[in-house]
């Protein structure tokens, strides 16, 4: 488990430097990912490492992260729980966000096999309203 949890905190700061694609490369072939809903132009429900690059692609195009703080990464069975903070600006209104989030890795041995994550979802989807 120590291992996970070395994978997503070297996911987290791949996403920091905008490093999608070292992500996608520890994602199994049928990977769930699942960030909340679809109140956010990134929200929604994809499959394998192409949709967890097309989750990228759309949270890239849709949000300037100003602020990124994983805070906890911690094992739980075959699972990763961390939980944290971020802030950005939505691209398409410059409004600016902040919110809470905690996010669920499940891992198949060493690859992420599903993400889930819950965030203040109705305040971060607000910034993208005009």
């Amino acid at each position: 488990m120590a291992d996970n949890v070395k994978t997503i905190k070297e996911c987290f700061d791949a996403f920091a430097r905008g490093d999608a694609a070292f992500i996608v490369a520890r994602v199994t072939d049928d990977v769930d990912w699942r960030p909340p809903g679809t109140a956010t132009p990134y929200g929604g429900n994809y499959k394998g490492p192409q949709g967890a690059g097309q989750f990228f692609a759309k949270i890239g195009g849709a949000v300037e992260v100003t602020k990124w703080e994983p805070k906890h990464v911690v094992a739980s069975g075959s699972a990763v729980i961390a939980w944290g903070h971020w802030e950005g600006k939505a691209r398409p209104t410059g409004k600016s966000f902040a919110s809470d989030w905690g996010m669920e890795f499940g891992f198949k041995g060493d690859k992420i096999s599903s993400f889930r994550v819950v965030e203040d979802t109705a305040h971060v989807a607000a910034a993208f309203r005009p």
